[in-house]
């Protein structure tokens, strides 16, 4: 009876003992990611509101407050999904895919990114399904733009997450690499936050605009990822001309 008690005190001990040691990179995970998503999302807005008309000229807010294209709103929403969803999911999954194939082996780091790219299309579903439930509209709206918008989405970042993965498996170190994929995906959510706010809708969940009236970055972009990508260095670029 003593001996069981024992093993069952160091076993309760030995997974407190990992659990606090999950803490911390945990704190540190939901801080990278949040920022990058709310950095992503203030960009996005930035360019959106700062758009180009078909003279080539910018078309500004206006406003004369320096912040005034800002909806915090959005901002408040994409964070939270950050916090809600991204966040345990990078911090989980790092560590799944980690245990399931250690080691970083050519093999091994195809194993890992395979596997990460067969779960984004449900990652990318339950970010979307998050902003429309937080932006007031119903399971059934998030099941349509699931629909239209999460194929294009993945395909997307087909194109720019492997070369992220690649380098975060081959040389990061497991508890920084949602660090590193969360600087990387400061650009990434310029297009995510854009995709996610995409088309505007209504309470009821229909469209506000109709087809090629909207103003979010994507819309502007034909719905693809390099166009907006394109389109946002571009603006910045722009931007830094004119100050």
């Amino acid at each position: 009876m003593a001996l069981f008690v024992t093993n069952i005190t160091k076993i309760v001990t030995q997974t407190l003992q990992g659990w606090r040691g999950l803490i911390k990179p945990y704190i540190i995970t939901t801080i990278a990611i949040g920022t990058s998503v709310t950095t992503g999302d203030l960009i996005c807005q930035y360019l959106e509101s700062h758009k180009k008309s078909p003279t080539g000229e910018t078309i500004a807010p206006s406003s004369s407050s320096l912040l005034s294209w800002w909806d915090r709103e959005r901002s408040r929403i994409m964070c939270t999904t950050a916090v809600l969803v991204s966040t345990p999911w990078s911090f989980t999954l790092a560590r799944i895919v980690e245990r399931l194939f250690p080691g970083k082996q050519g093999i091994q780091i195809a194993k890992k990114m395979l596997t990460n790219t067969l779960l984004a299309p449900l990652n990318i579903s339950i970010v979307f399904t998050c902003v429309i439930l937080l932006q007031g509209h119903t399971l059934r709206t998030a099941r349509k733009k699931i629909k239209h918008d999460m194929p294009k989405t993945f395909v997307a970042g087909t194109c720019y997450w492997p070369f992220v993965s690649f380098i975060n498996f081959r040389f990061i170190p497991l508890n920084y690499r949602p660090i590193v994929g969360s600087l990387a995906g400061a650009i990434w959510n310029i297009y995510i936050s854009s995709a996610a706010n995409n088309p505007k809708l209504n309470p009821d969940g229909t469209i506000k605009a109709k087809a090629g009236t909207e103003t979010t970055l994507l819309a502007e972009t034909s719905g693809t990822a390099v166009p907006a990508l394109q389109e946002a260095w571009k603006t910045l670029d722009n931007n830094k001309k004119d100050l």
